[in-house]
């Protein structure tokens, strides 16, 4: 597997993403609405899992999480856990990707939430039961790039992501950070739109950068992409001419919508 997602999802996150992706919308969810100085945000470590579940196990699946996964990871100690699914319009349907922040990469020196939340007969117990379920398993940790991103105020969680999964080629990384930073994301904060970038550190392409837009609903996609509408046919091609040529070798696009009653979100401030 080439990209952060096997086959379909995120293969076109975490984030991101899946994913498609993440962190970054938390920092959104639950603020006041009216803006307060605060010290820009610190690039994250995120541990993204991409699973491909057996289309005869969706239900069974849904239900292990909630009931045995999820508990068992807030006594771990996880404070958040983001589930993103492809939709129905674009990618494999039984594809989840999971979201989860990682404190340090120290924290793989020892024990899991899994682990910590199940005890370790517990936990093989779980590797049991989880296999039987599950065609494949992958995971990936990225690194969110506030410094080339925009989080739109929010009142709450995310619905639907349109995620590009990017790779640069070599040595262009500064030429593409530079047009996202200086033309691009200006664009999106006009629109005041969401658009959360990351980057590829272990799993998968080092040159790859995971871009997230954060929409509402599927009729929000039928207005068109966000700089088109926020610059016009026009002002969009001059946009897009900016990017430096052969800076971008590879581009896929997929469509991710939020799972909330499969996630474990944080306490709202």
């Amino acid at each position: 597997m080439k990209h952060i997602t096997p086959m379909t999802l995120l293969r076109a996150f975490f984030s991101a993403t899946l994913m498609l992706i993440a962190a970054h919308s938390h920092e959104a969810i639950g603020q006041n609405p009216t803006p307060t100085p605060q010290a820009a945000p610190t690039p994250e470590f995120l541990s993204i899992t991409v699973v491909s579940v057996k289309p005869d196990m969706m239900v069974e699946f849904q239900n292990f999480m909630k009931n045995t996964t999820n508990p068992a990871l807030k006594k771990g100690g996880v404070k958040w856990r983001e589930v993103w699914q492809s939709t129905g319009a674009a990618g494999d349907a039984f594809e989840y990707v999971l979201v989860t922040p990682i404190a340090k990469l120290a924290d793989f020196d020892g024990p899991g939430a899994l682990e910590k939340g199940l005890s370790p007969q517990g936990l093989t117990a779980w590797q049991t039961k989880a296999g039987s379920l599950v065609n494949s398993v992958r995971r990936f940790v990225i690194r969110t790039r506030p410094d080339l991103s925009f989080a739109a105020q929010r009142t709450g969680a995310p619905k639907l992501a349109v995620l590009h999964f990017v790779h640069v080629a070599p040595g262009r990384s500064g030429d593409y950070e530079n047009y996202l930073k200086n033309d691009f994301v200006p664009v999106m904060k006009q629109a005041g739109v969401t658009y959360l970038v990351s980057q590829t550190i272990f799993g998968g392409n080092g040159n790859e950068y995971i871009t997230l837009t954060m929409r509402d609903s599927f009729a929000d996609l039928d207005k068109g992409p966000v700089h088109i509408q926020a610059l016009g046919p026009e002002g969009a091609q001059k946009l897009t001419q900016k990017m430096p040529a052969g800076a971008v070798v590879h581009l896929e696009r997929s469509i991710a919508r939020f799972v909330s009653d499969l996630s474990i979100m944080p306490a709202t401030q």
